[in-house]
């Protein structure tokens, strides 16, 4: 279902930051539009960005997001979409191949991308596009350049970025990461930035960093079609950090960072629970300020391609990799829960496609669509043919979003969590670290979801409890209904365990009671 246009919104272009406003300087006649250049892809990921936490999405009414908004109005914004884990490496490796990850068994964190999986970057560079990579990767652990998942063995021509799910946003030196062991900058990811396969030294905010790059890698490939995937750790962990500047004028303290003593683990749980929500001090306006500095970013990055004149013919896609997070004051509002689990706060995402004169503009589309019809879609628009050599799991956008076919691009949608099942942890202490740990989760992280239509079947691994919900009702999920339509939710776990049987391969599967 597509809605009628909506009107041009009032935090528009009209009050862009002043620099995306200055005349442009560039040598026109070196710039002018070619029409049968095939078109530049930019696909924009941000970091547990709350379903709320974007302006035209309604959520709520201290988020102030002009260039995001003006992105949507140019494009198809997605009321409902979808990704495949309410975490961020799985989700990534989905939208990178339109395949299920579980299919090479990734449930979890710790993910891996095996050369055998084919990326989009891989099917684009064979397509004659210069492909490049800035920001966070994320498809499996911190194995460097020789590892499956380093971006320039997945089809990236250019790389500049930190691997990992964590991106410290200041301490960007091989220095600051001396001073912990290798596991815990990493987990942290305090050091310096690959720049291809080297490691360099940078100073400064992450997300200007990843700005200019991006920005220089559009400067470089301006002649060329190009396919730059900018992935932001804005809004992620740990939003406590913000520059000097920034924090004397929000008039805000300095919250410090970890600094080992001995290092051990129970001692970073320690300084993380009293630093993440609900103990970060003004926790809501770090966040917005980060929310804030990835929405000028967008908006430096789109106004390049206008000054460029490559904007007409540049597809845009964004989406974030999962719910915003319970730990950094990210709102999901209307829809219950959060990242990590599977909740609709979990999985549930803004989306965006833009493609000026080619899609339609200002609309919302209502049916239900998944970060896996990423790699079809670019496809179909590309006119690049599919591998023929294994299934896929996403479907062509474009003749639902034109309106060509009044179907549904999908009847169901279906996720594991972290674990099929899992035990009570037993912690007597209701106040130790462990217990505060893991109260920011905010729920059940293990069990499955399906959503078929408007329903929902939410089984949870740990209680091992079935809710239902009608979500065109209920899109808080806050009456379960389960007792009520037995044989809806006996229809939909056997329609579960059909695709789980059919699509994950024996060797993957995971052990779960029904």
């Amino acid at each position: 279902m597509i809605r009628d246009k909506l009107p041009i919104s009032s935090l528009g272009m009209g009050i862009l930051i002043p620099s995306l406003l200055a005349a442009s300087c560039i040598n026109r006649s070196q710039d002018q539009d070619d029409s049968s250049k095939k078109p530049n892809v930019l696909l924009i990921v941000s970091d547990d960005q709350g379903y709320g936490d974007f302006g035209i999405y309604d959520g709520v009414k201290d988020v102030h997001t002009p260039h995001l908004d003006q992105l949507a109005e140019n494009g198809t914004r997605f009321s409902n979409a979808y990704v495949t884990m309410s975490i961020c490496s799985p989700s990534r490796c989905a939208i990178l191949t339109g395949r299920h990850q579980q299919r090479w068994g990734v449930f979890n964190y710790g993910s891996s991308l095996p050369r055998k999986e084919i990326t989009l970057v891989e099917q684009l560079q064979k397509a004659g596009y210069n492909t490049g990579m800035v920001g966070k990767s994320h498809y499996g652990g911190y194995g460097g350049p020789d590892s499956p998942e380093f971006p320039l063995n997945h089809g990236f021509d250019f790389f500049f970025g930190k691997e990992g799910g964590t991106l410290d946003y200041l301490r960007h030196t091989q220095k600051d990461r001396e001073i912990y062991s290798e596991r815990m900058a990493n987990h942290l990811g305090v050091g310096p930035f690959y720049k291809n396969d080297t490691l360099v030294d940078k100073q400064g905010y992450s997300t200007d960093l990843i700005t200019q790059k991006s920005v220089s890698f559009i400067n470089r490939n301006r002649q060329d079609p190009f396919f730059l995937m900018v992935s932001f750790n804005e809004v992620h962990l740990f939003t406590h950090q913000l520059p000097e500047n920034a924090l004397d004028s929000l008039n805000l303290n300095h919250v410090s960072d970890w600094y080992p003593d001995n290092g051990t683990w129970d001692q970073y749980l320690k300084w993380y629970v009293n630093t993440v929500k609900p103990n970060t001090p003004e926790g809501r306006k770090r966040y917005l300020y980060h929310l804030n500095k990835l929405d000028q970013a967008v908006g430096k990055i789109v106004h390049r391609l206008q000054e460029l004149k490559l904007r007409e013919n540049t597809i845009i896609f964004y989406i974030s990799d999962n719910g915003g997070s319970p730990r950094t004051y990210a709102i999901n509002k209307p829809l219950r829960g959060n990242k990590y689990i599977l909740e609709e706060g979990g999985i549930r995402v803004p989306f965006v496609i833009s493609w000026p004169g080619n899609i339609p503009e200002g609309k919302i589309y209502d049916n239900m669509v998944s970060a896996l019809d990423i790699f079809p879609t670019l496809h179909s628009m590309l006119d690049i043919e599919m591998p023929s050599d294994r299934p896929y799991d996403g479907t062509n956008l474009m003749p639902y979003i034109n309106g060509d076919n009044k179907g549904k691009p999908h009847e169901s949608l279906y996720w594991t969590g972290f674990s099929m099942n899992s035990k009570k942890p037993d912690i007597h202490d209701p106040q130790s670290v462990q217990a505060r740990y893991l109260r920011t989760f905010h729920g059940e992280r293990s069990g499955w979801a399906i959503r078929h239509h408007n329903w929902k079947l939410r089984y949870l691994g740990q209680s091992k409890k079935l809710r239902l919900y009608n979500l065109e009702k209920d899109i808080d999920e806050t009456n379960d209904l389960s007792e009520k339509y037995p044989q809806k939710v006996d229809s939909l776990k056997s329609r579960f365990f059909t695709w789980y049987e059919n699509t994950i391969p024996k060797k993957h599967q995971k052990k779960f009671e029904q």
